[in-house]
C-alpha cells in the first residue's frame, strides 16, 4: 500500500505519516516485548496500567479504568493482581481521603523502565539504517514538537 509521502503536510497527512513510523518502530519491538510479558507473568492491560502509573506518579483506579476502557471492577481486579505482585501500592488521596491512589513499588518501577528499554532498543536499532543527515532532521523536527507541545522542559 503507497501512501502519499509529498507536502503539502497537512496535520492528517503529518499524522499519517507518524503513524506509519510509529507503527514499523513499535511492531519490531513486539516479539521482544512478548517474551518479557510471558517472562514477567505481566497482560498487555497490566503493563499499560503500569505505564499510565508511572507517566501521572500516581493514579486512580477510574483514570485506569479510562485508559485500559476497562469497567472499575475489572480494572480494580488488575490493581489487585499488580499489588499482590508487589508493583504497585494504594494509598489515601492527599485531597480526598476516600479516592485511593495507586502508585509503583521499586519493583514496579524496574519493570516499566526495562518494557521502555526494550521499545527504545528496538526502535534505536530501526533507527541507525537511517543516513545521519536524516537521522538529525528526523531528530530536529520531534524536538520542535517537543518543545511546542511542552513535553520536555529547557535546561
Amino acid at each position: 500500500m503507497y501512501h502519499e509521502l509529498d507536502p503539502p503536510y497537512t496535520p492528517e497527512r503529518v499524522a499519517e505519516l507518524f503513524n506509519l513510523v510509529h507503527s514499523e518502530l513499535m511492531g519490531q519491538s513486539m516479539e521482544t516485548l512478548l517474551q518479557f510479558l510471558q517472562r514477567t507473568n505481566l497482560s498487555m492491560p497490566r503493563l499499560i496500567a503500569l505505564m499510565h502509573i508511572d507517566r501521572r506518579h500516581a493514579a486512580t483506579i477510574s483514570s485506569l479504568s479510562e485508559q485500559l476502557n476497562l469497567t472499575m471492577a475489572t480494572t480494580s481486579q488488575i490493581v489487585d493482581q499488580l499489588v499482590q505482585d508487589g508493583l504497585v501500592e494504594r494509598s489515601e488521596s492527599p485531597h480526598d481521603r476516600r479516592q485511593k491512589l495507586v502508585s509503583l513499588t521499586p519493583a514496579g518501577e524496574r519493570l516499566v523502565a526495562e518494557a521502555r528499554q526494550i521499545r527504545l532498543s528496538e526502535a534505536s536499532r530501526h533507527l541507525r539504517q537511517l543516513s545521519p543527515e536524516l537521522l538529525e532532521r528526523l531528530g530536529q523536527a520531534l524536538s520542535a514538537a517537543c518543545r511546542e507541545w511542552n513535553l520536555v522542559t529547557a535546561e
